[in-house]
């Protein structure tokens, strides 16, 4: 053996001993979690990506195309030790396998608020991100399957606004008392219908249009008996969501929703005050008739003079105390306005007689006007002409008929 050499080879091992980086004393190194823990800690995050907005399902990759891929970090909110990220001398050891301390999360995100954020995640941040990711999946989770509903969305442009229906809004809006059906979205919109109002045709042409989109996607489905509850959501001018609620009838059991200003959104407020309606019948015996429906805004007699020719008229009235435009925040109130508005046809038919023609001036939310479609009783109700305040023609003009039938 050369003695040189091996001299050198000898110095090269030791070089490179010298030059490799020693291993980690083992009491720095992260040990495992117990297969329990991880268990819970997916049970409890459903899989996805704890991280505010992230959501992401942490099972299977779209590109490789494997299915069963697991792509999920388990993170700690403390670290395990007490010189990661978030450390305690005390705490890190105590929760080092707590699953209120761990967090499923993405790789992206692991690495955020573990290695380049670390700064702007304090405990509570995650904390926090944790509680509410837990919450929202014991609320879907717990939705029992038979509260299912089919959703119709319909929006038609309101003067010059049009009116989309996100789904994501108004699907949260319905959790946890329903929950839109895989495949059971209904859409009746013609949001993009480049017509103005004030067009002859408009009102023609939206009502056409609802129908036959109503027939070929609800109507025969629900006497098959495949659609058993409908959460109905529209945004629309007055006459037509008439018209919507006169096709879905309260023969259906559905859900009418209504769009609150402030705080904005679909989802009921279930501390709102209730509301008082009243309702004043006419002391005139005389024809026309006029029911004025005064939820979000008063409207005086003479505007009603000055559409049925400014002669003698008998003018109803179900009104609202403290009308304003966000008043509709309970669906008690609007059960209650429903009965109301069947009483009042009842009354108004015995008063003034079986034939009698009524002319209906609106200023009410969106769902009053569902309500009031599906509350009028084609062989019971008198026949209703469904006024619209048109700004640009100068006042209310005749949108639409409910129509007596035989």
């Amino acid at each position: 053996m050369n003695p040189r050499r091996n001299a050198m080879g000898l110095a090269g091992e030791i070089e490179e001993k010298e030059q490799s980086p020693a291993p980690p004393p083992r009491t720095a190194r992260r040990r495992g979690l117990p297969r329990k823990i991880e268990n819970i800690v997916w049970a409890r995050a459903a899989g996805r990506c704890q991280y505010a907005g992230c959501n992401k399902l942490l099972i299977g990759d779209q590109v490789s195309g494997a299915a069963n891929a697991n792509t999920a970090y388990i993170g700690h909110i403390v670290a395990d030790s007490p010189e990661g990220p978030r450390g305690d001398p005390i705490r890190s050891p105590k929760l080092a396998h707590d699953p209120d301390n761990l967090m499923l999360v993405c790789d992206v995100h692991h690495r955020v608020f573990d290695r380049e954020m670390v700064a702007e995640h304090p405990e509570e941040v995650l904390t926090a991100m944790k509680r509410r990711h837990e919450e929202r999946i014991r609320v879907v989770t717990g939705i029992d399957e038979d509260l299912g509903s089919h959703v119709i969305r319909y929006a038609a442009r309101i003067g010059t606004n049009e009116s989309p229906l996100a789904k994501g809004d108004l699907k949260w809006s319905m959790i946890p008392g329903r929950y839109p059906l895989d495949g059971g979205w209904i859409d009746l919109d013609l949001a993009t219908l480049e017509l103005p109002d004030h067009e002859p045709d408009f009102w023609r042409t939206h009502i056409r249009n609802l129908r036959t989109g109503f027939a070929e996607k609800v109507r025969g489905r629900m006497e098959r008996q495949e659609i058993r509850h409908l959460s109905v959501f529209g945004l629309a001018p007055i006459p037509l969501l008439f018209e919507l609620g006169r096709l879905i009838s309260d023969i259906s059991a559905a859900d009418v929703r209504q769009l609150l200003r402030n705080p904005k959104g679909w989802k009921w407020d279930p501390v709102g005050p209730p509301i008082r309606f009243g309702v004043k019948p006419s002391n005139q015996a005389a024809c026309p008739v006029a029911l004025k429906l005064e939820v979000s805004a008063s409207i005086v007699d003479e505007r009603i003079h000055a559409v049925l020719g400014g002669g003698e008229a008998a003018i109803w009235s179900i009104g609202a105390d403290g009308a304003h435009n966000d008043i509709m925040r309970r669906p008690e109130d609007l059960a209650e306005f429903a009965r109301l508005f069947r009483t009042t046809l009842d009354a108004i038919k015995l008063a003034h007689g079986e034939n009698c023609m009524v002319h209906i001036f609106p200023a009410v939310p969106v769902s009053v006007a569902v309500e009031a479609g599906r509350s009028w009783q084609p062989k019971a109700h008198p026949t209703l002409n469904i006024y619209d305040q048109n700004r640009k023609l100068g006042g209310f003009i005749l949108a639409h008929q409910l129509e007596h039938v035989g």
